[in-house]
């Protein structure tokens, strides 16, 4: 462990709370594709690994710095919501606030350095880190210790079929809610991703960055969310899409299966950690960190990966296939509902 960059951590924490979480993770996309392109031309300087993925502007250390110090400016009354990622906190005058944004960038560091020496190659450790830190601190700040892991489901949702109900009002991104949608978005972002990893994949200068452009795009489209534009948000998608194409060998398939898996994992998780409570835990990190988790630590054991030829398609097919049958289902139960309620019976 690297005593200078745990002080690099602690200023990044702090730079990301004072531009705000949101802010500090579209710099990620942006500094990242100059880096790739730095790799391509022939820099040797390990610009992705050092700098967007660093211990100064990486997402374990910035983004969550961010998400930590809002939850703590929010328990400490300086701001209105503990889920604020899109307020530059330095705004708040209230310079403790980075101060605990820095702590947040240090244990970021801490977790990244211990996730990485446990489970090397098994899960995206910079996701897993940003989800786990989110939980420490959603429970430190929150009001229910523990409890507030998962937080309470309001009445008012119970009635509606509980959190998990597609009923619910309680959603992460209200357009992108139904498993249509989830569907639609992952196999256009998610194929979108695999085609150019593949493409990349085929240049031997470009090859070492495949998996990483179709992310920064996806991260460096968020300055639209933070102008307040209604956009998908879709850097799950393209990196776990990806990331099918990089345990697969090249499958297109599986790239596809890998953004339609990380589509429903997203929303999956926010229902289960991020919704009902007064902090934010990243969906789509923490689906990146349940979706990686999935293709390099479980399914290679199935030895799915090991198929060759028409075989290879079958899983992640099936996959894509399912995901297209359940909304076919539940678009079509969801009409008949509404049929069943607003239509007056003679």
């Amino acid at each position: 462990m690297d005593l200078i960059a745990l002080l690099a951590a602690f200023c990044g924490g702090a730079f990301g709370a004072a531009f705000g979480g949101l802010t500090a993770f579209i710099i990620v996309g942006i500094v990242g594709i100059g880096g790739v392109a730095a790799g391509m031309s022939g820099a040797t300087f390990n610009w992705l690994g050092l700098i967007p993925f660093g211990s100064f502007y990486g997402p374990h250390i910035a983004f969550a710095g961010g998400v930590g110090a809002a939850a703590f400016a929010k328990k400490m009354g300086y701001l209105k919501a503990g889920n604020d990622i899109f307020t530059a906190l330095v705004s708040l005058k209230q310079p403790i606030v980075l101060v605990v944004g820095g702590f947040v960038g240090v244990l970021g560091y801490i977790l990244n350095f211990s996730f990485n020496a446990v489970f090397p190659g098994k899960v995206d450790t910079v996701a897993l880190t940003v989800f786990v830190s989110a939980i420490i601190v959603k429970v430190i700040f929150g009001n229910h210790g523990l409890g507030d892991i998962f937080g309470e489901t309001p009445a008012e949702i119970k009635k509606l079929g509980g959190r998990f109900s597609i009923y619910s009002t309680g959603v992460w991104i209200p357009y992108v809610n139904t498993a249509a949608e989830k569907t639609v978005i992952g196999i256009a972002a998610g194929g979108g991703a695999a085609w150019l990893t593949y493409v990349m994949m085929q240049d031997p200068a470009a090859a070492p960055y495949a998996i990483y452009i179709p992310f920064l795009l996806s991260v460096t489209s968020l300055i639209w969310l933070q102008i307040g534009v209604s956009i998908p948000v879709t850097h799950h998608i393209s990196l776990c899409a990806s990331y099918g194409m990089l345990i697969s060998g090249g499958n297109l398939a599986w790239g596809l299966a890998g953004g339609v898996i990380a589509a429903f994992m997203g929303d999956l998780v926010a229902k289960l950690f991020h919704i009902y409570g007064d902090c934010w835990v990243d969906p789509p990190a923490t689906g990146i960190a349940f979706t990686s988790a999935i293709l390099f630590g479980i399914l290679p054991l199935t030895g799915v990966f090991s198929l060759t030829g028409a075989s290879s398609y079958i899983v992640p097919a099936g996959i894509v296939a399912a995901a297209i049958l359940y909304s076919i289902v539940q678009s079509a139960a969801m009409k008949s509902k509404k049929q069943v309620e607003y239509v007056p019976v003679p």
